[in-house]
Formats: C-alpha cells, sequence, structure tokens
C-alpha cells in the first residue's frame, strides 16, 4: 500500500467529493499531512485514512461537523460510548417524530380518499353514523396552535353565531397517542344526520347549513351543523375547490 494518496485518490477511496475534502480542509478537520510547497498540492498519509473513517462515520450518524471537530480532539473511549448514547437517544427521538408523520401522513390520505368515494357534491342525503371521537381543541384563535390540527382531519362546530373546532380521530385508530389527554376526546353520538357538501372557501359555510336545513323543513335538527374538512389547505392551494362535508343530527 502506498505511503501517501493524492487528494484525487482519498475522495475516490471514500466516495467524497474534492471540494468536501477542501472544506474539510478549510475548518481544520481534516487537513492532510503533507502540502508541496512548490505546488501547493495536498498529500495524505494512508495512517489518515482512519480519522477520515471515523469523520465519515459520525456524519452518518448525524452529527454535526463542529460536534465532530471537537470529539475528534478529545475523544476517549468513556467520553465516546456517553456522547454515542446521547446520539441514539435523539435518533429514537427523532425516529418517533417521523413515524408521528408519517401516521399523520396516512391518516390524512385514508380519510380524503374514503371521504372521496362515490361523493356527489351536489347531493343531499340523510345517513347513519356510529358513534364517532374527536379530540376537542376550542376557539379558532388555538387551532393553529393545537398539534391535533395537523396531525388529524378537522372539524368545525357551528352553533348560531359561534364555530369551535375538534380532530377527528379515525375510527380504525385503537391507540390514541400518548400527547393527547383522554380528558380532550369527546364524542359524537350515533344517529342519523342529514348530509351535504359545502364547496368553496369556508367563509361560505354558514350559507350552505342554512341551504341544508331549509332543504328539509319538516325535519327536527339540532342547532349544531358538524363540517368535516375533506379537501382543506393542507392538500389544495386554491380556496375555491375546498371541500367540505356538512352534517346535521336529525332529532327524534
Amino acid at each position: 500500500m502506498k505511503d501517501f494518496l493524492s487528494i484525487g485518490e482519498i475522495s475516490r477511496l471514500f466516495g467524497l467529493n474534492i471540494q468536501t475534502l477542501y472544506y474539510y480542509d478549510s475548518i481544520g478537520l481534516f487537513s492532510p499531512k503533507y502540502r508541496d510547497p512548490a505546488t501547493g498540492r495536498r498529500k495524505y498519509e494512508f495512517d489518515q485514512v482512519y480519522p477520515l473513517a471515523t469523520i465519515c462515520y459520525m456524519k452518518r450518524l448525524g452529527y454535526s461537523l463542529q460536534d465532530i471537530k471537537e470529539q475528534m480532539n478529545t475523544q476517549h473511549v468513556g467520553e465516546k460510548l456517553d456522547s454515542l448514547k446521547r446520539r441514539s437517544d435523539e435518533l429514537h427521538r427523532q425516529w418517533q417524530e417521523l413515524i408521528s408523520v408519517d401516521e399523520a401522513i396516512q391518516r390524512k390520505i385514508r380519510f380524503i380518499e374514503q371521504a372521496m368515494q362515490n361523493i356527489r357534491v351536489d347531493q343531499i342525503s340523510i345517513r347513519s353514523y356510529g358513534t364517532r371521537r374527536y379530540i376537542e381543541i376550542g376557539e379558532e384563535e388555538l387551532l393553529y396552535r393545537h398539534s391535533s390540527f395537523y396531525f388529524y382531519p378537522t372539524i368545525a362546530f357551528y352553533e348560531k353565531d359561534r364555530k369551535y373546532f375538534g380532530a377527528y380521530l379515525d375510527p380504525n385508530e385503537e391507540k390514541i397517542p400518548d400527547f393527547i389527554p383522554e380528558d380532550q376526546i369527546r364524542e359524537i353520538p350515533a344517529g342519523d344526520f342529514l348530509c351535504g357538501y359545502h364547496l368553496g372557501s369556508y367563509e361560505k359555510a354558514r350559507d350552505t347549513i342554512k341551504r341544508l336545513r331549509r332543504s328539509h323543513p319538516e325535519l327536527k335538527l339540532a342547532s349544531t351543523a358538524l363540517n368535516f374538512n375533506i379537501v382543506d389547505q393542507f392538500v389544495e392551494s386554491d380556496r375555491a375547490n375546498y371541500i367540505t362535508s356538512t352534517q346535521i343530527r336529525i332529532l327524534k
């Protein structure tokens, strides 16, 4: 094996861009042992592959270059094990966050696909639903700071002049995430509902609720209307294309 490696050779050996090695040199993270004073060409001793392998290893573990630089200068087995344990804990936390994000994505996909099956936006119908659960959020000023707003489909409750919100729980989701307190979970009782669809921005949602109520004057309807956001700002940029499922309980 050669005693010295050129920057091209060491870049090929590790699959690194030459510019990356230049940068490592400029910040004092990994520099060649020899530099030709006449040409400026860098030469790396073969033994330097070991610290460079450590740098690549730590980068794959997600350490910042600054962290790598600090640890390369003070690396001992005990300290390194402690550092690896801390990094493992951080990766587990990030992994849990990614799992939660993926679950939110899958939940959103399921909800939209199921809600869009055989949808007829001009149809008014009576449908029966079993008990449904949701997470209580409250008034609109609380909506955008509540994590459930981003992880679950939104329900807007219209009751006379009041509007408040909840986050709809998937009926097939058995385990509720730990970050949701049990005392925030509410139920929409089973029953028959007068159902229709609101198209467009939410500012006109009350007009759709009035239209639904006028469509069946013979029915005794609850004072609260439920609006399930199907196509919303998270999947559609044009508010004119929003689709909301509007439901009003039929009272006996």
